[in-house]
């Protein structure tokens, strides 16, 4: 019995009263269930099994299968899909077949024995692809119609205009419910408009590319926007008066706006050759308005003679495209009355305008001008050295340096001398001024303005340049000799004076190709003149090549001469082109 008196002594005083309180806790009910704690975490493994509606039908969205599958043509129908569109996705429409016969036979065939999904769009009026576009098909055709109306159209395109969002929004679930590589909305609508106007419009073809009248769709409002091509005819004109100016050239008094000095015309010369040309053929196209483009430009007082110059006449917003060109031509000669004549004419199109006026052609050019002495400063100042050093502006565009513009002053070249003229002062006319005049001149000439009025004349006289003496004339064999040798010759020509204000300040390095038929003619008042046929690159200023403009064309045939040369006239002998 002593031991287990010890051993109930010994667990007495091992056990703390927690740990009874514990075990109490621990007893009731405890240790006679099957319980594990093991439960607990099995418990927790199970709830993320336990997923949300909104994330199932998210997952059996994705499940539906895509047309032209039985489930995914099922589920293009309860969308609400119209027959168009539903023939444009479903993959099944045959050869020849269209896309509203298409959707009609998948709608029957899926929906048979099915009312609901027969009648859906009756539920589901809207369309959710083309949001019914395509039952306004007639419509738009009519509307076009309509505005094709006095037009003699040949080639017709057809366009539409829509809203980015409404396409985006197409083209998503196009490719998630649609078959592989169905039909977009814009090409479908178009093609379905283009067929409809195939079968009204007679004569016109539908193209995809340079169309006489590009129809125009704006599907939020149902309305068409015509952009009218313009009209492009070809040919040459000879100019046979002079003062008439190439294009129109707006009054420097009003601007263009119309005034009493240009009885209202708005125009600085009554006549152009544009408007000699495009006038009488306008009516015949019925066009708005004209725009010339010719092969370069001569001076309002040069004659174009020979074959002709090229150009090109755009006339905007026509009516017609084609008409009869020898007709044409006949009607401006009729009208111009000799002083222009056209030849060569037939129709042209945009690209020839770029090839016309940018085509370096030669030209030929005819010229008389006379020959007077010329003082040794006045040579200086044609002799004067010009910096050519400079890149020449028909490089320009070329390699690296293509961007850069015409007007760049890093190529602005060294001014030439300037040419100092000091009026002489008559004796006379200065003692009939008042004294407050004759201090005024002084103060001008930079002479004293000191004293009575006899010492001022005598100061301003004292101004008066010395006599300068002329040189000599050169004779007809030396003039002659010059004119020949300039053949070939290459020409650094700083922009004239006369242009200056409308291009760039540049030096043009042009050649002169081949001069003959020089002659030379002595009048009884022993005035000489030169006349002469050169032929030089496009580009070249003729007249400045032959008087030198105060040193700004090097050489040239005064500078040559050692005379002064004024040009009587000049004229176009021919543009070696085409």
């Amino acid at each position: 019995m002593v031991p287990a008196a010890v051993g109930a002594t010994l667990v007495d005083d091992s056990t703390p009263d927690d740990e009874e309180d514990w075990m109490k806790y621990a007893n009731s009910g405890f240790g006679s269930t099957d319980y594990s704690l093991w439960d607990d975490v099995e418990e927790t493994q199970e709830e993320p099994e336990q997923l949300e509606e909104p994330e199932q039908l998210e997952e059996h969205t994705e499940e539906i299968p895509r047309a032209p599958s039985p489930a995914g043509l099922k589920h293009l129908l309860r969308m609400g899909t119209c027959d168009p569109c539903l023939g444009r996705l479903g993959g099944k429409r045959s050869f020849q077949q269209s896309n509203e016969a298409s959707g009609q036979q998948i709608r029957e065939s899926i929906s048979e024995g099915n009312q609901r999904l027969l009648n859906i769009r009756q539920e589901i009026p809207l369309c959710p692809f083309c949001e019914n576009l395509f039952e306004e098909v007639n419509l738009l055709a009519d509307v076009i119609e309509d505005a094709l109306a006095g037009y003699d159209i040949q080639k017709l395109q057809i366009g539409a205009r829509f809203p980015k969002d409404q396409i985006e929004h197409e083209e998503g679930i196009r490719k998630q419910y649609a078959a592989g590589g169905s039909d977009g909305l814009k090409p479908s609508l178009v093609g379905l408009i283009s067929e409809k106007l195939n079968e009204r419009l007679e004569g016109v073809s539908i193209v995809n590319d340079k169309p006489d009248i590009l129809a125009l769709i704006d599907v939020l409002t149902l309305t068409v926007t015509l952009d009218v091509r313009s009209a492009y005819i070809y040919g040459r004109y000879k100019k046979h008066e002079r003062g008439i100016p190439q294009t129109r050239w707006p009054c420097r008094a009003c601007k263009g706006r119309g005034c009493a000095k240009c009885n209202d015309t708005g125009q600085q010369y009554p006549s152009s050759v544009q408007d000699l040309i495009g006038n009488p053929i306008i009516e015949l196209f019925e066009g708005r308005e004209h725009a010339f483009h010719g092969m370069g430009r001569e001076d309002i007082d040069v004659r174009c003679l020979g074959r002709g110059r090229p150009f090109v006449l755009e006339i905007k917003e026509p009516k017609r495209w084609d008409i009869d060109y020898e007709s044409a031509m006949k009607a401006v000669n009729e009208r111009a009355k000799g002083s222009i004549e056209v030849t060569d004419v037939r129709r042209s199109n945009r690209s020839e305008v770029v090839r016309v006026k940018d085509t370096p052609a030669e030209k030929s050019y005819t010229i008389r001008f006379l020959v007077e002495p010329l003082s040794k400063p006045e040579l200086d100042v044609l002799t004067a050295p010009l910096d050519l050093t400079k890149e020449d502006v028909q490089q320009r565009g070329r390699g690296r340096r293509k961007h850069r513009r015409r007007g760049d002053k890093k190529d602005n070249p060294k001014k030439p001398l300037e040419r100092v003229e000091v009026s002489i002062l008559d004796e006379a006319d200065l003692k009939k001024m008042k004294k407050a005049e004759l201090v005024e001149l002084c103060i001008e000439r930079k002479c004293s303005e000191k004293g009575v009025k006899a010492e001022l004349i005598a100061n301003l006289l004292a101004t008066n340049p010395e006599p300068v003496e002329m040189l000599p004339l050169p004779d007809e064999t030396t003039i002659l000799d010059i004119i020949e040798k300039l053949e070939g010759v290459n020409l650094a020509q700083r922009t004239p004076e006369r242009v200056a204000h409308r291009r760039a300040d540049l030096v043009r390095r042009r050649k002169v190709i081949e001069t003959r038929d020089a002659s030379v003619e002595i009048n009884d008042e022993g005035n000489i003149y030169v006349e002469f046929t050169l032929r030089c690159e496009s580009g070249t200023y003729v007249k400045e090549t032959v008087h030198g403009d105060d040193g700004r064309t090097q050489p040239s045939i005064a500078s040559l001469i050692k005379a002064k040369c004024t040009v009587e006239w000049l004229d176009v002998g021919d543009i070696h082109a085409d």
